[in-house]
């Protein structure tokens, strides 16, 4: 494009040359009507004219995007308004129940995950504990707004799907994480081993099969109690990273008492939930952890799908997942296939 530019303001400078050449020229017969001043005014006149112009019917004519943040600004106020107008729907029929799904899903793929949970909230309410899009869209929610959810609420609202629909996947994901939270290694492996039948994409199978592999060997009884992995090529190598945590003297000095610390992995190219994330306490500080693909949050989203991740420490004053000002934090950059041992984070910092 810069290319192009340049191309383009040549041959106007050539136009804008040829065009006032002739009034620049010494003629008798109109400098006698002329003068020097007036042929300067015509010059700086046309070349105004020539370059407004041919601006003003490129930006026209052009398919050209020159104002990518303005279509951006254009997008958001379009979702937005269909936001409000949904609300609006809502608030004047509340008992909408499929107005409350579709409300739910929108702020959760809007990453509003505070919102989506009200939503949920709404329709589970609505259909009194029995829609099981209600009950999973809740429990996710909640769980994206704060992972320790699942040895709650979240958790107990998978294993009441789970209970009424067995094979649904979402809950069975969610469902296996909570089940692995709790200890419960065998009933995270048996719900990893039911997403199984559902043919799931390539990647999402290679990522079950490396941790089903993990829990068999942990334990000991490959194959017991359910489905075995069939044989096929080798599994990549699952993505993990030893994390050192510790926190800086001045740092410590401000907490009052234990407060929640957040280890987290993130993909810096594509916001949304975290690939991988642990729960512990500043009184486990310092400590050393490993993240993994086991530990992540969405089953799209874990340390496999990305090659190079932003890894935060942060001690939450508030207790919620959420960065908010006054927290303490400390980060550092890793690279899949070419950072190797422990990386070392210092919490030394505060959220703005």
């Amino acid at each position: 494009m810069t290319a192009f530019a340049i191309v383009c303001a040549a041959m106007l400078l050539v136009t804008l040359v040829w065009t006032t050449l002739p009034l620049w020229r010494v003629r008798p017969s109109v400098d006698a009507v002329a003068t020097r001043s007036e042929r300067r005014v015509s010059s700086v006149v046309v070349v105004l004219a020539v370059t407004g112009l041919a601006a003003g019917l490129y930006a026209y004519l052009s398919n050209w995007d020159w104002s990518p943040d303005e279509t951006a600004v254009a997008q958001n106020a379009q979702v937005d308004s269909m936001l409000a107008q949904l609300e609006s729907k809502l608030t004047a029929n509340p008992q909408d129940l499929q107005g409350w799904l579709l409300l739910g899903r929108s702020y959760t793929s809007l990453q509003q995950f505070a919102r989506a949970a009200q939503a949920y909230q709404r329709a589970y309410d609505l259909s009194k504990g029995e829609d099981i899009e209600a009950i999973v869209g809740l429990g996710e929610a909640l769980a994206l707004l704060d992972q320790s959810a699942l040895g709650g609420r979240a958790g107990d609202l998978f294993n009441e799907a789970l209970r009424r629909a067995p094979d649904h996947p979402k809950a069975l994901w969610y469902g296996s994480i909570a089940a692995l939270q709790a200890g419960d290694l065998k009933l995270g492996r048996d719900r990893m081993q039911a997403m199984l039948a559902h043919e799931p994409p390539p990647q999402l199978r290679t990522i079950l099969e490396q941790q089903i592999q993990d829990l068999n060997q942990q334990l000991g009884d490959a194959g017991e109690g359910g489905s075995t992995i069939a044989a096929g090529p080798a599994v990549a190598a699952k993505h993990s990273i030893q994390v050192a945590v510790s926190i800086a003297p001045a740092i410590q000095q401000q907490l009052k008492g234990p407060t929640p610390l957040f280890v987290l992995a993130r993909d810096p190219t594509a916001p949304g939930p975290p690939l991988a994330v642990q729960r512990r306490t500043s009184a486990d500080a310092p400590l050393t952890i490993e993240l993994s693909e086991a530990d992540a949050m969405m089953p799209t989203r874990t340390l496999a799908s990305a090659s190079r991740v932003q890894v935060v420490a942060r001690l939450s004053l508030s207790g919620a997942p959420q960065e908010r000002s006054g927290d303490f934090y400390g980060e550092a950059d890793y690279e899949f296939g070419k950072d190797t041992g422990t990386l070392r984070i210092v919490i030394d910092r505060t959220v703005p």
